[in-house]
């Protein structure tokens, strides 16, 4: 799911969270009320928010985040299903946000959902903007909107999106049930088991991918690019052999050519494990980290805001030397690989690297970016969260006792 984040961090259930820095430009919707007055004010048939399905409007208007100073987070995953790129811009320019679209669907894509969409209207009997949503349909709302999580633990929230992805879908993730599944509701399963695989990439959660994939495949619903969360999602299980393979077999699926995994002797017992990443040589490895040392920083980073403590850091003499010896910075198990090597290209003197299994690093009860944990002989010392300046990141640290 693309979900954007206007100022704060947000949990989301998406696949693919993205983070971008806080529009300076008025949103000229800035908030429940104003929404609420505009589409009370907005004649139907006259607004961008009219080209989404009935499911998909009221999914996007339902996600949108908003705090005391305008939009702060939405989720892309219903007009990037369903919108061209023009009609995404427009769609967030009602909110200031359009510098934030994606690509969406091309017009021969969005032809051929419509079709879709037709089809499954007339098997029902009802027109398209009038056919109430299907008894799956209502299981997706139930899925991606609901967002009360008991726990702020990753792994139980793994768990939790598990639990509930299987009392949702289990019983519809059956090759006879699939076949017999609408056009819409296909790509639907299709988007909660990308949604499911993104948390917890287990096996079987990848197999009923791969189901759906199958099925639409069948019935010639599928392109290269519809394979590209499954590709993602055999990296995240570590499974590099099959995200070859299926890279070999869908080259149109856009993504880069992943890097030659290096195998190496067994880590030792008891250490975290993360993926390493060599951008000059195309690489990876599985490293070992020893949290033992009387001082390490864990850094959980990847987003904006991380790479811009990173870049006051480096520019920073005290900071600069305090981190080059003791720092790990480390990316959940989900990051993409080339986010990663974006980065080390960027900081080679700063590498981040990704957690080989997020269950690994237990130690660490959030991946917040940029959260920085302090260890001392191991144990956790103190934690803190967030990005506003190098003044106050001192400040943290001399609180933690390890900075003058």
């Amino acid at each position: 799911m693309n979900r954007v984040q206007l100022a704060v961090l947000v949990l989301c259930l998406s696949p693919a969270c993205i983070v971008v820095a806080s529009s300076t430009a008025p949103a000229p919707i800035t908030s429940r009320a104003a929404l609420a007055r505009y589409l009370h004010d907005t004649q139907p048939g006259t607004s961008p928010l009219d080209d989404l399905s009935p499911g998909g409007r009221k999914r996007f208007l339902a996600q949108l985040d908003f705090g005391p100073h305008g939009l702060r987070g939405m989720s892309l995953e219903d007009p990037a299903n369903e919108l061209t790129r023009p009609q995404i811009v427009q769609l967030l320019a009602l909110f200031g946000a359009q510098s934030h679209a994606v690509d969406g669907l091309t017009p021969a894509e969005q032809s051929r959902r419509n079709h879709e969409r037709a089809q499954d209207a007339a098997s029902r009997g009802c027109a398209v903007d009038t056919c109430g949503e299907s008894m799956l349909e209502r299981h997706y709302d139930e899925f991606v909107l609901q967002e009360t999580i008991p726990s702020p633990s990753p792994a139980e929230r793994s768990t939790w999106v598990e639990r509930r992805y299987d009392r949702l879908f289990g019983d519809a993730q059956a090759p006879e049930r699939l076949r017999l599944a609408s056009h819409t509701d296909l790509r639907l399963l299709k988007r909660a088991a990308e949604a499911v695989v993104f948390h917890a990439p287990s096996p079987t959660h990848i197999a009923q991918l791969r189901m759906d994939l199958a099925e639409m495949h069948r019935r010639g619903m599928a392109s290269d690019k519809d394979y590209a969360r499954l590709h993602q999602a055999l990296i995240t299980g570590r499974d590099f052999d099959a995200a070859n393979t299926l890279a070999r077999h869908h080259p149109e699926m856009g993504i880069p050519v992943i890097p030659t995994f290096r195998r190496a002797a067994s880590p030792p017992p008891g250490q975290p494990t993360a993926l390493t990443v060599d951008a000059r040589t195309g690489t990876m490895a599985r490293q070992s980290f020893d949290l033992s040392a009387p001082l390490r920083i864990v850094v959980v980073a990847s987003c904006h805001f991380s790479r811009d403590a990173a870049r006051a850091i480096r520019a920073d003499a005290q900071l600069r030397s305090l981190f080059a010896g003791n720092a790990i910075w480390l990316a959940s198990q989900n990051e993409q690989l080339d986010a990663v090597s974006d980065w080390n290209r960027e900081f080679p003197d700063q590498p981040i690297h990704i957690a080989w299994h997020d269950s690994e690093w237990s130690m660490l009860d959030s991946w917040a970016m940029p959260t920085f944990y302090l260890f001392r002989h191991g144990q956790l010392v103190t934690k803190f969260s967030g990005w506003k300046d190098v003044d106050t990141l001192k400040q943290s640290l001399r609180e933690g006792g390890v900075l003058q």
